[in-house]
């Protein structure tokens, strides 16, 4: 019986100092660090877009690691519309994603291949398209509402 009891408090001591290291971020911590990450990739996404202007490739290519940047940004603590509209936006960004990641490789010299390429890929880019601009006003609107520039990232890029 005594071991039940100090098992019993074994167990509830480990579980106090797993939930005690799990620090829970107040809403306006995580949305100045939220704010703080998409500064910081929207720039970095900026600065790779215009080293990738002049080599088209590159510029493709760049799409899963542009992903995955944003996707790793972090959502714990925030409000609960800007965490869902965040983790819409970032679905739909991985479906983007995943249009480039089996890409064919193209000659830059042979513009025939990289017309028939763009020419299969932009139905597909279209859709995405699609899907988000609803995603895009609604984080413009969030973006306003917390004070976050979303724009950016909500128009693509642009």
């Amino acid at each position: 019986m005594k071991h039940l009891k100090i098992t019993a408090l074994l167990a509830a001591a480990i579980t106090f100092s797993f939930t005690a290291c799990e620090k829970k971020v107040d809403e306006k911590t995580a949305i100045a660090n939220f704010k703080t990450e998409v500064e910081s990739v929207t720039k970095w996404a900026d600065e790779k877009s215009k080293a990738a202007s002049k080599d088209p490739m590159a510029g493709m290519t760049m799409v899963g690691e542009i992903v995955g940047k944003f996707k790793a940004i972090k959502t714990d603590g925030l409000p609960a519309d800007l965490k869902s509209a965040w983790g819409e936006m970032t679905s739909v960004l991985g479906e983007m994603g995943d249009i480039f990641k089996n890409m064919p490789k193209i000659d830059a010299s042979k513009p025939e291949d990289m017309g028939k390429v763009m020419g299969d890929l932009m139905p597909k880019m279209m859709a995405v398209q699609a899907k988000m601009e609803p995603i895009g006003k609604k984080l413009e609107e969030l973006g306003k509402k917390y004070d976050i520039d979303l724009k950016k990232v909500a128009n693509g890029g642009k």
